[in-house]
C-alpha cells in the first residue's frame, strides 16, 4: 500500500524538516517540508495533509488555509503553531481547519501530531471512498430503465430518476415540491377507480411500515393513463419510524418482467 503524502509548511526550514522527518518516523507517510506556502501549494494535487506553522511571512497559516480550501475543499489541514490563542483557534475552526495542535518543548508532540495526521486522512480517505460509492449509486439509479421515486417522511419526492421523471413529466427543479397526494399525476386502482389518500402505497406505507410488492395501479399523468405495477419499500430510522419510502415502478411492455 503506498504510504500517504504530507505537505509540511514552516518558515523556518529547520522546523520544515523536523516536522516531516518526524510525521515519518511516527507514521507510514512521506513528507515534504516547504517554507513557502505558494511553493506547497502545487504539491497539494497528490497530498493527504497539510500540516502547517501559523505565524509565518508573506502568508500565515490561516490564509494558507483560505487558499487550501479554495482549492482543495475537504483536504486534512493541521495547523502545528507555536502561536497559541483561542482567538487564533476559534479562527482557524470557522475557516475549516482539521485539527488544531499547539507547538510545546514536550518530546511526545510529534507523536500527537503523527496521530492527529493519521486519524485525519483515515477519515479523508473514508469520506472520499463514501463519495465514490454514492456517486456510483446515483448514477445506477439514474440510468435504470424502470421508474424510481423517493419520498420522506411526510411524503414529499426527494428524489426522482430520469424515467420516473419522464413518465411522470416531472421537471428536476419541481421535484422538491410534488407529494404522493399533490401532484400532477393521480393513481388509480387497476379497475380504474379512484383512491383515497389514506388508500395510496406511499400513504399506507408510512403508517404501517410495511412493504408494498407488485401491486398494479392505473397512474393518469396529463390525461393519459397506463397500467403500472408499483413496489414501495420504507426505510426505517433507529427509532422505528419510517424516514423514507423508496417506490419502483413499471409500466407497458415491463410490466409481466418486473411483476413476476
Amino acid at each position: 500500500m503506498t504510504p500517504s503524502r504530507v505537505v509540511c509548511v514552516d518558515d523556518e526550514p529547520a522546523f520544515a524538516e523536523l516536522t516531516a522527518t518526524q510525521l515519518e518516523r511516527h507514521g507510514d507517510v512521506t513528507a515534504t517540508g516547504f517554507t513557502d506556502p505558494d511553493d506547497a501549494l502545487p504539491a497539494l494535487d497528490d497530498a493527504d495533509c497539510v500540516v502547517s506553522d501559523y505565524d509565518m511571512p508573506g502568508m500565515t497559516g490561516l490564509a494558507f488555509l483560505e487558499a487550501v480550501r479554495d482549492a482543495h475543499p475537504d483536504l486534512p489541514f493541521v495547523l502545528f503553531t507555536g502561536k497559541g490563542s483561542e482567538a487564533v483557534a476559534s479562527e482557524a475552526i470557522s475557516k475549516g481547519v482539521t485539527e488544531y495542535l499547539q507547538k510545546s518543548t514536550d518530546a511526545s508532540q510529534y507523536e500527537v501530531l503523527a496521530n492527529r495526521v493519521l486519524n485525519a486522512i483515515d477519515r479523508y480517505h473514508a469520506e472520499r471512498q463514501l463519495d465514490r460509492e454514492r456517486t456510483l449509486v446515483d448514477r445506477i439509479v439514474e440510468m435504470t430503465p424502470v421508474a424510481i421515486v423517493v419520498h420522506d417522511q411526510d411524503g414529499d419526492v426527494e428524489v426522482a430518476n430520469r424515467r420516473a421523471r419522464d413518465l411522470l413529466r416531472m421537471p428536476t427543479e419541481s421535484l422538491h415540491v410534488r407529494t404522493y397526494g399533490s401532484s400532477d399525476w393521480t393513481l388509480h386502482s387497476e379497475a380504474g377507480d379512484s383512491l383515497g389518500a389514506d388508500e395510496l402505497p406511499v400513504a399506507r406505507v408510512i403508517a404501517s411500515g410495511e412493504e408494498v410488492r407488485a401491486e398494479r395501479y392505473v397512474i393518469e399523468v396529463a390525461d393519459e393513463r397506463q397500467e403500472i405495477v408499483l413496489n414501495a419499500e420504507p426505510l426505517v430510522g433507529a427509532d422505528g419510524t419510517v424516514e423514507r419510502v423508496v417506490v419502483v415502478f413499471a409500466t407497458g411492455e415491463e410490466i409481466d418482467t418486473y411483476a413476476d
